[in-house]
């Protein structure tokens, strides 16, 4: 069907600095290039962290302004690693998997993931093209139909990426991206995150942990030397899995409990921007003396996928409750990935006192125009536009002293009793560690270290807790 993706409007996408300048030929581009995507190329193009980012940047390029033009270059810069979609799903198990039982029992299988999708697709044509019904019954009700694993954890599998690729398709509306997305996260291989998510989520219930701000979670982490040990280079892809679940799940759950979020708009958008800012300021201030500077390529993953819990925590067909388990979700399994990195130190100065390059003197207009020309597979023009929406919705609660917007700000910041200061449990603009330029400043240092590289490997480092991965990186001039 090829209106599955068609742009509903001219006027789309997050952190958009203006119109863009050929509408309608840009949106027809976008629908050309994104069902040749669905027909020709698998969702995996290998089968460990191998996954198809080519509707991610060419998306990202339309949100930020790009022409058709731009929009072909993005895609083509993906296509080379990509592999073949299979000719055809298996009508036989598609037929199956509306059994809640059967479906289960094909969850995190690449190789299902043909009829998973195929599966998606006939649920929204089932509900007359009402996706976010498919949606609240697959994802937001999985937990009461799927007794093991639910659709929920497995969006946050892979390094975020079903919740990206989801996101996508939901920001944009198009029916064809949130079918692929909700196939990715039912085909999944996983890392057991679910076994944390329900573990954090009863630890948290038993109400005798304090809530802490986000950041002192972060620092907590850093702290505990069983979980800044607990992942180990020869862990290899497996660092959440074997080694911080694997070595220390208890621990990380006691922090993680910490976050808390209240059932409230207002409390899912404080938490939201609390989440994004902290994934920047871990981006934006970590640096080993020396060497040149770089982005964790991990960490980076956090940043990026934070611009869709804006998306969706705005949606009014998701639940209060839903909401909140999505900012609950993403900013533990946040706090996972930073300790399977090594739980590097964050050093406010290194981005504070970050002195730009290539970009010297660039607002966040010139910055798009030059990643709508710059070749890659969508990591940095992703990594950029969700700074820039963090600056955003991060921007409310830069000033704030006590509890936000609250006439009882000391209740809040102690977490008792705010009836407006209380937000989350905590206080104000100390739990918020990137402000103003800084968020321009740390999309300038992503784009200075990674523009005049084409090979992934070279434009991250690759763990930067782990000194050995540094060796990689060039030496500071």
């Amino acid at each position: 069907m090829t209106t599955d993706f068609q742009l509903p409007s001219t006027s789309l996408g997050l952190a958009r600095l203006g119109p863009n300048p050929d509408p309608a030929g840009s949106n027809e581009v976008v629908r050309l290039l994104l069902t040749k995507n669905h027909e020709k190329f698998h969702m995996y193009f290998r089968d460990v962290a191998g996954h198809n980012h080519i509707p991610h940047a060419v998306l990202s390029t339309l949100a930020m302004g790009g022409t058709p033009k731009h929009l072909r270059r993005a895609y083509d810069d993906g296509t080379a690693i990509q592999r073949a979609m299979p000719p055809t799903a298996d009508p036989s198990v598609i037929a199956k998997l509306s059994d809640p039982v059967e479906f289960s029992a094909r969850m995190q299988i690449l190789d299902e993931y043909p009829n998973f999708l195929a599966f998606f697709k006939s649920e929204i044509a089932r509900h007359g093209g009402d996706w976010t019904a498919v949606v609240n019954e697959h994802v937001f009700c999985s937990a009461k139909k799927y007794e093991k694993t639910t659709m929920l954890a497995q969006m946050f599998e892979g390094l975020y990426h079903p919740l990206i690729h989801f996101g996508f398709g939901v920001e944009f509306a198009l029916p064809g991206l949130v079918a692929e997305g909700l196939a990715q996260a039912a085909s999944h291989d996983p890392m057991y995150i679910d076994e944390f998510f329900h573990r954090a989520e009863q630890r948290a219930a038993k109400g005798d942990l304090p809530r802490k701000p986000l950041v002192e979670l972060y620092r907590m982490v850093r702290e505990d030397e069983t979980i800044r040990g607990a992942a180990r280079l020869p862990d290899g892809p497996w660092k959440v899995r074997d080694g911080v679940l694997g070595r220390a799940m208890e621990e990380i759950v006691n922090v993680a409990a910490q976050f808390r979020v209240d059932a409230t708009q207002e409390a899912v958008d404080r938490a939201t921007a609390e989440m994004i800012n902290c994934a920047a300021w871990t981006c934006g201030g970590v640096h080993k003396q020396g060497k040149a500077r770089k982005i964790d390529f991990f960490l980076m993953h956090n940043v990026t996928s934070s611009l869709f819990l804006t998306v969706l925590c705005h949606q009014p067909w998701i639940s209060m409750e839903d909401k909140v388990r999505l900012v609950e979700y993403k900013t533990r399994l946040d706090l996972v990935w930073y300790a399977a990195s090594a739980a590097p130190e964050v050093v406010d100065e290194n981005f504070l006192e970050y002195e730009p390059t290539v970009t010297k003197g660039w607002d966040w207009h010139r910055l798009y125009e030059a990643l709508n020309e710059h070749h890659d597979d969508g990591h940095v023009a992703k990594f950029v536009r969700a700074l820039k929406n963090g600056e955003e919705v991060c921007a409310r609660y830069e000033g704030v002293v006590n509890g936000t917007n609250g006439t009882n700000g000391t209740n809040g910041v102690n977490g008792a009793n705010g009836t407006n200061g209380q937000v989350n449990g905590h206080g104000g603009a100390a739990d918020f560690p990137v402000k103003g330029e800084s968020w321009l400043r740390i999309a300038q240092m992503c784009y200075d270290s990674t523009h005049m590289f084409v090979d992934g490997q070279k434009k991250w480092v690759w763990g930067a807790g782990f000194d050995p991965m540094w060796k990689a990186v060039a030496d500071a001039n």
